[in-house]
């Protein structure tokens, strides 16, 4: 009988759209209708749709609706919505990402505009930049630890994603990424394992137009609606959730499974690139929030595929389980540095940087172990020995910062080394402009790393810089100067107690 009603459904649209069929009004729809001797309930015009609805005529027979619009592709108003809704595609595409769900319009927005007129990499720098604030260690933990267990196949790979998650955060970074990299396609083919002869590519295709399917349905809250207007072509720039699903499809595809060879973007989140060993780049740290959202969105689409509606489009609030994780990752993050700083300096006592990995190359850390030294035992001995001190950042490498020091007419320049065991050309290097090359640590080998450096070169710790030259009173005056002053306010103070006793 449904069958029937559509077959109706369709002669009528066919013959509104016929030439010289005239505007398409709630009254001649009604008039047709009941000529092929249908039951109308009720035949109206208003507005249908989700996020942008259109206007349409509604055929109510007896409880089964059509909707028949009554603008076309070629309006205007359809033509700016999907210009806009191809713009933004285009620069989700130049980061190499999706419409993403759970992130506010506001952040959206800024990311956007910044990425809009930039080279990619420096497009994949903003998003890296904005996303840190999004994809944080909590928003992880929830997607973990609440939305993936209740996906009907990915929740498998929640116990994957907890010990990678948490192996990630205790500084094994590289592992955690390759971890979860086969779980995107693993999972497509869990999602459409009732055809598993489908290639990889025809299975995501299966998996994204069928949860379509159903954002179609909702975008019509269920009426018949003519074909075309059920396309992606139609609703890519008419319902957000069908934005987010095509953009992930265009992701995956043109992203995550591309062929190796036709393969140009930057961030390396590439199957192929990993499996067959083409790139290590793939081990960047910002890879393993993309994967740990990728693989959440799967499940998000997987429940529209099944028509479960599990995992909610709004993000819920953290509950006990995603709580208890995120303070899993807090505690192991916190032993973790603890290893880096005690490693850190054992290997400066033998001379040594600790080695490169993958995700890590030390400078951050080396950075702010520099920062603090220069400040605590380079800059406050100069100031407290007068001088007006500044400061440069360290070097890209961290291996050094210099800091100017002055007084009137007189200057001075300290560098400060991370290491004893620095190469002669730095050394050498710094030579040219610094008075004192100091370092941090006790010495290892110092006569073989400065050999030839006339400057002075020694260990930070305990050193005592000359006395700035006092050319007026202030912060930096030293104590006898400090001393007259008391004298002479103490003698100002007994003058005008005086003065007022005699009166």
């Amino acid at each position: 009988m449904k069958t029937n009603i559509e077959d109706h459904f369709r002669g009528l649209w066919k013959r509104s759209q016929a030439p010289g069929a005239g505007p398409l009004s709630a009254e001649a729809m009604q008039s047709w209708a009941e000529a092929r001797g249908l039951i109308v309930s009720s035949s109206q015009e208003c507005k249908v749709g989700l996020f942008r609805p259109i206007p349409a005529v509604m055929l109510d027979l007896a409880g089964t609706k059509a909707c028949f619009p009554m603008i076309s592709m070629d309006s205007p108003e359809w033509k700016a919505n999907r210009a806009a809704a191809d713009k933004q595609a285009n620069l989700w595409k130049k980061v190499e990402w999706f419409g993403p769900l759970w992130i506010s319009h506001s952040n959206i927005t800024k990311l956007l505009a910044d990425i809009q007129y930039c080279s990619a990499k420096q497009a994949i720098q903003y998003f890296d930049y904005h996303m840190s604030t999004a994809y944080t260690l909590p928003f992880q933990a929830v997607c973990i630890a609440q939305l993936l267990p209740k996906t009907r196949s990915m929740a498998g790979f929640a116990p994957l994603a907890r010990e990678a998650y948490l192996a990630f955060y205790s500084g094994h970074r590289a592992s955690s990424v390759a971890a979860l990299i086969p779980v995107i396609e693993g999972g497509v083919k869990r999602i459409a394992s009732t055809e598993p002869s489908l290639k990889v590519g025809d299975a995501v295709d299966a998996v994204i137009n069928r949860a379509i399917g159903l954002a179609a349905d909702l975008h019509f809250a269920g009426m018949w609606v003519p074909d075309q207007y059920r396309t992606v072509d139609y609703l890519f720039g008419q319902d957000e959730r069908v934005f987010v699903f095509e953009t992930f499809r265009r992701w995956l595809k043109e992203c995550f499974f591309q062929d190796s060879d036709k393969y140009s973007g930057i961030t390396w989140l590439n199957r192929h690139l990993f499996a067959h060993g083409l790139s290590t780049e793939w081990q960047l740290s910002s890879n393993f929030s993309r994967l740990i959202v990728a693989i959440t969105t799967l499940g998000v689409i997987e429940a529209w595929h099944d028509e479960t509606n599990v995992v909610p489009l709004l993000f819920p609030e953290m509950d006990d389980d995603s709580t208890l994780l995120w303070q899993q990752a807090l505690r192991r993050g916190q032993i973790q540095m603890a290893l880096n700083l005690q490693e850190q300096g054992e290997f400066q006592t033998k001379g040594r940087l600790v080695p490169e990995l993958p995700t890590d190359n030390g400078v951050t850390l080396r950075k702010a172990v520099l920062a603090e030294d220069a400040i605590k035992d380079l800059v406050r001995p100069l100031r407290n020995a007068g001088w007006n001190v500044h400061i440069t950042e360290p070097d890209k490498e961290a291996l050094y910062v210099i800091a100017t020091a002055t007084s009137g007419d007189s200057c001075l320049v300290a560098a400060l080394l991370f290491s004893c065991a620095t190469a002669n050309e730095l050394y050498r290097k710094l030579a040219e402009t610094a008075d004192f090359i100091l370092y941090r640590g006790s010495p290892y080998e110092q006569s073989m790393y400065a050999a030839g450096i006339t400057v002075h070169v020694g260990p930070v710790a305990g050193w005592c810089p000359p006395q700035a030259p006092q050319t007026y009173l202030g912060d930096s005056a030293p104590r006898q100067f400090a001393s007259i002053g008391s004298r002479i306010l103490r003698a100002v103070r007994t003058f005008l107690f005086r003065i007022r006793g005699g009166a």
